[in-house]
């Protein structure tokens, strides 16, 4: 009976150890996790809310993943760091989350990841005239910084396909957080890195040198605000439409282009269908869409208005991504963007995995409710 009982507590600890160890696994896993779901699926249907729930009793919570819809669930079994994806799908009353925060939700481990190991920050506080560009503690909340190490080594301030030498000005105390100053080296490169931008306009971010060796920041174009808007072409609505089921468009806007890659980013808003409407970054390369990033809302029953009272129109273009940076890595093409939420900012950095954006590092500046 006491062998028994050491092996049941041996096995409980194994269990617990696993699930631990769970959220690393699915960061390895998940680019291979997201193309299998989204295998031969049109752009509406890309996996969209993901949950861990252990579908097989053995007391250990398996990935499981579905579309906005909930049409398509797979569920992956982790093992010995590698996903396999099994046949039972959850049951009953699931807690869904959106794939889009998989990363902050659960936590990840930055030494694997190529971008979130040198912790990228973004100056949110910039003054071009004066070479002054700020980051605060309480935007980033101390997450993943080492404010010693930051005031030693980082020293490149990265704005599209710019790269700029920089030291360490000032730190300055506001409560309990912190304002820390950064400069450019060569004052007189701050007018050609930020030419044609305000203040309020950029948002460079700041990093060690060492994230060179492994992102190739590319020079593109982007809409700026006060700027002419311009729609997608029919060609290109087509397109797009094509890609999402035939799904209608409402409203349509160009945001930026990258030469470099023949790649195209638009905003789209489609009809609603079933009470439920669609607003997506979407992205066209080579005559067909590359990519997407799908924003889902819930709908009053005439359909004019989302659940938190916004009209269902082309101000939802509000929430558009502002990209700061386009940048080439191994891991795949990352966005380094500013968008608005309700009450505040994010800056966050947007990788593109498969046929889809992830999200993999997000910073917030609350401002005020709605």
């Amino acid at each position: 009976m006491k062998k028994i009982l050491t092996s049941l507590i041996l096995l409980a600890c194994c269990a617990i150890v696993a699930q631990a160890q769970m959220p690393a696994a699915v960061q390895r896993n998940l680019p291979s996790i997201i193309k299998e779901c989204n295998n031969n699926k049109s752009s509406q249907e890309l996996v969209d809310l993901y949950a861990f729930v252990d579908v097989d009793g053995d007391g250990i919570k398996e990935l499981c993943t579905a579309d906005y819809n909930k049409k398509y669930m797979s569920t992956f079994k982790i093992s010995d760091g590698q996903a396999t994806r099994i046949r039972t799908i959850p049951q009953g009353d699931i807690d869904w989350q959106p794939l889009f925060y998989i990363y902050s939700s659960e936590g990840r481990d930055a030494s694997l990841d190529i971008t979130l190991k040198h912790r990228p920050l973004f100056l949110n506080s910039i003054q071009i005239a004066k070479n002054r560009f700020t980051t605060d503690n309480e935007t980033w909340l101390t997450e993943g910084v080492d404010v010693g190490k930051m005031k030693r080594t980082y020293d490149r301030i990265i704005f599209k396909p710019h790269v700029g030498n920089a030291k360490f000005v000032s730190e300055k105390a506001t409560g309990k957080n912190g304002l820390f100053t950064f400069a450019l080296t060569d004052a007189a490169m701050s007018k050609k890195m930020f030419r044609g931008y305000s203040d309020f306009q950029a948002t460079p971010f700041i990093v060690p040198q060492a994230w060179l060796k492994d992102h190739n920041p590319l020079n593109y174009t982007r809409w700026l605000q006060g700027e002419k808007e311009k729609s997608a072409s029919s060609d290109i609505t087509n397109i797009i439409s094509h890609s999402f089921g035939g799904r209608k468009i409402i409203a349509s806007k160009w945001i930026a282009s990258c030469p470099t890659n023949e790649r195209d980013f638009y905003m789209v808003l489609f009809a609603p269908e079933d009470n439920k409407g669609l607003m997506a970054m979407v992205c066209v390369a080579e005559g067909e869409v590359q990519s997407a990033h799908n924003e889902w809302y819930e709908l009053s029953e005439d359909n004019k208005y989302t659940l938190n009272g916004q009209d269902y129109d082309k101000e939802l273009f509000f929430h558009a991504p502002q990209i700061m940076a386009m940048v080439a890595t191994p891991a795949g093409l990352e966005l380094y963007v500013r968008w608005n939420s309700l009450e505040g900012i994010h800056y966050s950095i947007w990788r593109e995995i498969d046929s889809e954006w992830i999200q993999i590092q997000d910073d917030y500046q609350y401002l005020q409710a709605w």
